[in-house]
């Protein structure tokens, strides 16, 4: 399980719509199932102070992020996502245990 951990300030008038998206079952979550099967789900977190959220994402495997992040639909996907906050910032990707290789190497690997 690898996952990707982003950032993202909200304006506040769009808080509601942004939640509600991001949730399971809303636009963007139903959207995201139909086009990037390898992601299992996404947790939004609020920070109690201000709109500002971190969205933790669950991806099968690094491979399988590292491969639909080489479709334009799945760019386009978070995109969208991204276009929905003030700003926001991706931390990066985390595993347990951490993985030792790069997903190109486990794909060559496979590959082979």
């Amino acid at each position: 399980m690898l996952h990707v951990v982003t950032l993202f300030a909200i304006n506040p008038d769009a808080e509601d719509d942004f939640t509600r998206s991001l949730r399971i079952n809303g636009d963007w979550h139903t959207l995201a199932r139909r086009i990037a099967p390898d992601l299992v789900a996404a947790d939004l977190l609020r920070h109690q102070l201000s709109p500002l959220f971190v969205c933790i994402d669950f991806w099968t495997t690094p491979a399988a992020y590292h491969n639909a992040c080489q479709s334009p639909a799945v760019q386009q996907l978070l995109h969208n996502r991204r276009k929905r906050a003030v700003d926001s910032f991706e931390l990066g990707a985390f595993s347990f245990p951490a993985v030792r290789e790069s997903p190109l190497d486990i794909e060559f690997r496979h590959a082979s």
